[in-house]
């Protein structure tokens, strides 16, 4: 098989990530790729071959066939405006259109539908009846070895948000958990980001009674990671969590919010504490027990890094996607 990747983006984000994990997931098991691309930050996905602003350029079917070299075509449309102009260059394609959003609108037509998670499996089912949905989630395929994270000089603990500070992220409803949970005065909060939100973080930041520290934003956030650090993943919604899987995949124990992507990760909290989204008493609460038992945190995040790696490592998800594409070609000989 060979495989297209199309996506055009504003800005690097949950798009430009997941097109850089299938990448790096089609060079483990060696299939053929190629990314044609719109947007900004492109040489990060770190695409073999990267087919840059030729959407509309001529010659492109002939430039991608002659890629293909004759086997099956699959193009995976990252870009839901653009799927129907590959279906009607690349008839003979498969055409996957992975839901980054619990968007439906433009998926029509598409040969297979992949969703993230259960919540979003039964939303695309009943929006797109008659289409082939199957719920697959999106590669964990790590850039290069496994980081370690560090063993910690002391035994201080400290509490962690990673993302930006957005409304959604919710960055505010654990500064009030750290808060009311009145944990010892040697418990940092550290938040790793920035965003729209900065000023409103700065100052709940600056209110807090406990020490609350803005790192900034950093491309490779558990490269700070120690492990006396903890996780707390608050948002109100996700489309999906790379963020999350890299975390067990490090062992990394986490508390987050109780939204179905979260519950998926975390293996409906058999991987790490479960709490209702914007509840800071019940955030603080998990807090409380969660740094009471850092050594029984972290064996449940490490049992999710083994779930992690066996079902969204690159030769486990390539062989779930692959029989799904042989089902899509078996039912045009039929």
């Amino acid at each position: 098989m060979f495989v297209l990747q199309v996506a055009r983006v504003k800005a690097p984000g949950g798009i430009h990530t997941a097109a850089a994990h299938y990448e790096r997931m089609f060079r483990a098991t060696e299939v053929g790729s190629a990314v044609l691309f719109h947007g900004p930050a492109a040489d990060s996905i770190g695409a073999r071959e990267i087919i840059a602003d030729a959407f509309w350029r001529p010659g492109l079917r002939h430039a991608v066939r002659a890629r293909a070299k004759g086997e099956p075509l699959v193009i995976l449309v990252h870009s839901d405006l653009v799927l129907q102009r590959m279906k009607r260059l690349f008839a003979e394609a498969v055409i996957i259109a992975p839901c980054h959003s619990d968007k439906t609108k433009h998926k029509r037509g598409a040969d297979l539908v992949v969703t993230l998670n259960p919540d979003q499996q039964r939303l695309v089912q009943e929006a797109l009846p008659g289409a082939r949905v199957v719920e697959l989630g999106n590669p964990f395929v790590p850039p290069g070895p496994r980081p370690e994270v560090s063993v910690a000089p002391s035994n201080t603990l400290r509490v962690n948000f990673v993302g930006r500070f957005e409304g959604f992220k919710d960055p505010l409803t654990l500064i009030e958990a750290f808060n009311r949970a009145a944990l010892a005065p040697d418990i940092e909060l550290r938040l790793i980001g920035s965003g729209r939100m900065d000023r409103e973080v700065s100052e709940a930041a600056a209110r807090s009674a406990g020490k609350v520290t803005l790192a900034g934003w950093h491309a490779r956030p558990f490269s700070l990671f120690n492990t006396h650090d903890i996780l707390v993943l608050p948002s109100l919604w996700e489309s999906y969590s790379y963020v999350i899987r890299e975390a067990l995949d490090l062992g990394v124990p986490i508390i987050a919010s109780d939204i179905h992507v979260h519950r998926t990760a975390l293996g409906d909290g058999a991987y790490g504490v479960l709490f209702p989204p914007g509840d800071s008493a019940a955030l603080a609460e998990a807090l409380k027990c969660a740094l009471s038992d850092v050594p029984l945190m972290r064996e449940m995040a490490a049992k999710g890094g083994e779930a992690v790696r066996a079902r969204y490592g690159a030769l486990p998800f390539w062989n779930s996607m692959r029989g799904e594409i042989e089902r899509v070609l078996a039912t045009r000989t039929e």
